[in-house]
């Protein structure tokens, strides 16, 4: 802003003075102009570039493995088997990320103590009314098939967005819904 008024100030007192410094001065004010056009001119292209680049970045097709690496960091070792998954096509408009997953005990247990999850202890029954809610779930995420006792790990983030785990008793056999609101 200074820059701009400082130039439209010189032309002024340029137009208004001898015409030996009007030709020099029209000249060295119209390179400053286009040298300001230039730079901004490549700023813009540059974050819109960024801008689309992340945007087809992020709404490509993920992998099961890249989700839950996004959600839980880089598993510690290779038991992380994935049964089922459904990611989100497009981010805040479809509902959720779904997974089924087998897990080891201690990734298990390490995905557990990456967040303060509320922890509550249901029955069958009640895990079925606790899924209505869950209207578009796929047809293979059937968390009441975990047994009569289920462990529901549940958090809700700063920006309204919940995620649920829910982990039978006596298994390391996890249904994950990671739900964009």
């Amino acid at each position: 802003m200074f820059f701009a008024s400082t130039l439209v100030i010189a032309l002024t007192i340029a137009f208004n003075t001898s015409s030996k410094y009007k030709t020099t001065l029209f000249i060295l004010g119209m390179i400053f102009l286009l040298s300001i056009a230039a730079i901004l001119l490549t700023q813009g292209v540059k974050k819109v570039n960024t801008d689309l680049s992340r945007i087809l970045y992020n709404s490509r097709p993920k992998s099961a493995e890249e989700v839950y690496t996004l959600l839980f960091k880089k598993p510690v070792d290779s038991c992380v088997t994935v049964r089922n998954f459904k990611d989100q096509v497009i981010p805040k408009i479809d509902c959720c990320i779904w997974i089924e997953l087998v897990l080891c005990p201690a990734e298990l247990q390490r995905i557990i103590n990456l967040k303060k999850y509320t922890e509550t202890s249901m029955t069958k029954p009640d895990s079925l009314i606790f899924l209505k809610p869950f209207s578009d779930r796929p047809a293979w995420w059937t968390p009441q098939k975990l047994g009569d006792s289920i462990w529901k790990y549940h958090i809700i983030f700063k920006n309204g967005n919940e995620q649920n785990l829910f982990i039978g008793k006596d298994s390391m056999h996890v249904y994950l819904c990671d739900e964009a609101l």
